[in-house]
């Protein structure tokens, strides 16, 4: 027991006497080391930079279906990708029918599967104004009862609609986003129960929704207002809009809990075409968009940019191997005389093997963290240009850290083998 304590402590000497005379040799030639960190910094900055970006890509998407709900379709005019294989047949889309609130009823009154139904209808280009100051580009989402239910609406401040306010197509109540109660407030003013003009109408403000960013169906409310779709209804013809094709008010319905979204979809499916009087043999005018299609899309697209960034990671991969590959051969010949004499004293050729064995793994290591820091640095700046955090994991952490050992033990292996079988005594003389 004790012969093998003593055997273990002096094998990890030896390791880290190893490790030490590799950080000398390498720190005795600078510019040769930094040379040659490039090839592996960059590879493993594009390996982990990919990685770390899908990852991060797919939990926000994992979170925005738990906060939306993976049980909501989505019915409008224009599908969210194509309905059939190749081009987006935009022009045949426009032409369909706009969903409209009635179709809301009716989905309410007849669909068995489905808990709750609202229609939204968005515009992008309104104006608010509030004693002289005004806010430009406001998205406003006209909606009916119900839509806080289907999509993720959180009140910092006041409240939400009431029923009677959804109901009756005369309350000119709006819930405001953060971002337009800032710019039109500012801090030292509370926006509830002021009057603000949209429209050219006055809306009185009663809640102001938290920051939030912008979700996966496309809904900023930070930079929005949220209102009465009837009362919108009430002045402006939103249900006859169809001389207008970029309008497309968005229909939501959530399935019952245990109720299946196909069989919902099915019965939505045939309201709706018995509603519009499609024929049996003509296709269904308006679009099923659900959020699974949108990641399916997303992973599909990033497959793609993960298989490129590996394929530049292993190029540059290569690069750097063969440059260390390289480094490690003149290091060899410049400590062949070292070498010589710690074999000529007693030293084991696997203790030659694991030296320089151990200096191209350290020295793929370092390039392998900066290129790991390089990505971390990467992350702060997406996350703060991007609207969903941007960070490594441990398991990107590793993979970047596990792929630089196994470079480091390509690149040095044959190097540290031509150093283990040198001749002492020809090594000396050498």
């Amino acid at each position: 027991m004790v012969f093998d304590n003593l055997y273990l402590y002096t094998l990890v000497e030896v390791f880290l006497q190893n490790i030490v005379q590799a950080w000398q040799a390498l720190a005795g030639n600078k510019l040769r080391t930094f040379l040659s960190l490039l090839g592996i910094t960059i590879g493993i900055f594009c390996i982990v930079s990919i990685t770390t970006l899908f990852d991060s890509l797919q939990r926000n998407v994992s979170d925005n279906m738990k906060s939306l709900g993976s049980n909501v379709l989505y019915v409008c005019k224009y599908p969210w990708i194509p309905e059939d294989d190749g081009e987006y047949q935009w022009w045949k889309y426009k032409a369909r029918p706009i969903c409209t609130y009635d179709e809301v009823k009716l989905i309410e009154r007849n669909a068995t599967l489905a808990s709750f139904a609202s229609i939204c209808y968005s515009d992008e280009a309104e104006k608010i104004s509030f004693n002289g100051n005004e806010v430009s580009g406001v998205a406003t989402f006209a909606v009916s009862n119900n839509f806080n239910k289907l999509q993720p609406i959180d009140i910092a401040d006041g409240r939400y609609f009431s029923l009677a306010e959804m109901q009756n197509g005369q309350s000119n109540a709006v819930v405001i986003g953060s971002e337009v109660a800032n710019e039109l407030f500012g801090n030292n003013i509370s926006p509830l129960g002021k009057s603000i003009k949209i429209f050219s109408r006055n809306f009185q403000v009663v809640g102001v929704m938290k920051k939030q960013g912008r979700s996966m169906t496309g809904f900023n409310f930070d930079n929005g207002i949220i209102l009465s779709y009837l009362y919108l209804a009430s002045f402006r013809n939103i249900d006859r809009s169809f001389e207008n094709w970029s309008t497309d008010p968005l229909l939501m319905v959530k399935s019952k809990n245990g109720a299946s979204l196909r069989d919902m979809k099915y019965e939505i499916k045939s309201i709706l075409r018995a509603h519009r009087k499609i024929k049996p043999s003509e296709k269904d005018n308006f679009s099923f968009n659900q959020l699974d299609v949108i990641q399916n899309s997303i992973n599909e697209m990033f497959q793609i940019f993960n298989v490129a960034g590996w394929i530049i990671g292993f190029f540059s991969l290569l690069v750097g191997c063969f440059g260390i590959a390289n480094i490690m051969f003149v290091s060899v010949k410049e400590r062949t005389p070292q070498i010589g004499i710690k074999k000529a004293i007693g030293a084991r050729s696997i203790s030659i093997l694991t030296e320089f064995l151990i200096e191209a793994i350290l020295l793929c290591i370092i390039g392998g963290l900066l290129g790991i820091g390089f990505v971390m640095l990467l992350s702060k700046f997406l996350t703060g240009a991007m609207e969903f955090p941007v960070y490594m994991s441990l398991g990107n952490f590793i993979l970047g850290i596990g792929v630089s050992v196994v470079v480091g033990i390509i690149a040095g292996i044959i190097p540290a083998l031509r150093a283990s079988k040198l001749n002492p005594v020809v090594a000396i003389r050498s």
